[in-house]
Formats: C-alpha cells, structure tokens, sequence
C-alpha cells in the first residue's frame, strides 16, 4: 500500500517526514479545512505526485498526526509513568514533567494535534472518533491516577474522579496553548511551575 508505511529507503523517509513536518505547520496556521494538497506540496517543495506516493492524501495526513500524537506521546506518557514504584503523587508528579518536556520539543505536533481536534470535533467528519477514543484513553490514564490518590489518601475524597481528569486535561491544553503563544515572553520552567502548584492545590487532601 502507498503511504507512509511504504518507505523503503532513508531519502523516502526524509521526503515523507518533510511532507508531514509541513502539514503540521500548515494545518497550525491555516487549519485542516482551510489547508488544500497544494499548499502542503508549494511548502515541501515537492510535486503533488511525490505526496501521493508517501500520503494518500490530506485525510492520511491527519491520521498520521494523531497516530503520532497517541504514540509518541500518549502511549509513551502511560508507559513512563507506569514504571514509576511509588505513589500517586509520585507519578503525578512524572506525569507533568513527561508532558512538559514533550510539549517543548514537539510544540508544532501537541498544538496542531489539540487545534485540529478543535476543529473537527462536533463536526461529524469520519476522524471525528479517533480524537475522541484518544480523550478517552487519556481520561482514564488520570482517573486511575486520582483513584489510586484517593486511596493512599492523599487526594480529595470527594472529588469527582472522571470530572477532575476532564479538568486536568482541560488546564493542561490552556496552559500548552499559553506557552505556545507567549513562549517569547514566560520563564517555561517557572510556568509548568505555576500548573503543578495549582493543580495540585486542587487535588491535594
């Protein structure tokens, strides 16, 4: 099958992670209904042909953006804060650091992830279901961490567990847009510094 899975050489690759840097920039600053193929192609410096040989098209573009936000990010998150031994605080605590350390890496694939989600949600497009079934993947991540809290008695008993992992989520995509567009002007480290205290103000017993 054509696409992305189809790479065969180190040149194709470059070419197809060149077609999808792009997208993601383009879909950040013009959004997915607004972005066509010939955009994606003028910024890559590539023919529509060369495109359809890695990507069957602007839909396998967004696909490929969530599967790499699930992958590299998500499923990589669960992973690590998995390993963490000890409790809930513990990896509550690994939880914003995996996320802060990622976001400054990867800002163009975690904004243009959460905007394009922004967008098509709601709007009874096809991906529609895969944005919505990784919310919910991430959902659970934090209600697991929040009951194992309540537990350990640390956390708030009367917390609504499944709201306050909508909460979460909720302030982490506020705070990685903020940073996005003050980047230029916040001490990062002092901001996520600012998220945890408050986060955990909220949480705490």
């Amino acid at each position: 099958m054509k696409g992305s899975n189809n790479i065969k050489n180190p040149q194709s690759q470059e070419t197809a992670n060149r077609i999808f840097n792009q997208a993601l920039r383009i879909f950040l600053k013009k959004g997915y209904h607004g972005t066509s193929i010939d955009d994606i192609t003028k910024a890559a410096r590539l023919s529509k042909g060369a495109l359809y040989w890695h990507f069957k098209g602007k839909e396998a573009l967004l696909r490929k953006i969530i599967e790499e936000f699930e992958k590299s990010f998500l499923d990589q998150m669960i992973h690590t804060v998995g390993k963490i031994k000890g409790g809930a605080l513990d990896k509550i605590e690994k939880y914003i650091r995996f996320n802060s350390a990622f976001a400054y890496y990867n800002r163009e694939l975690c904004v243009s992830f959460e905007t394009l989600a922004g967008e098509l949600i709601g709007t009874h497009h096809r991906i529609e279901a895969n944005f919505k079934r990784i919310y919910k993947k991430y959902q659970q991540f934090l209600s697991d961490l929040i009951i194992q809290g309540k537990k350990e008695g640390v956390f708030k008993k009367e917390l609504n567990t499944d709201l306050a992992a909508l909460a979460i989520m909720a302030f982490h995509h506020g705070v990685l847009v903020q940073w996005s567009i003050n980047r230029d002007n916040i001490n990062g480290e002092i901001f996520v510094k600012t998220f945890k205290e408050i986060m955990f103000n909220g949480l705490l017993a």
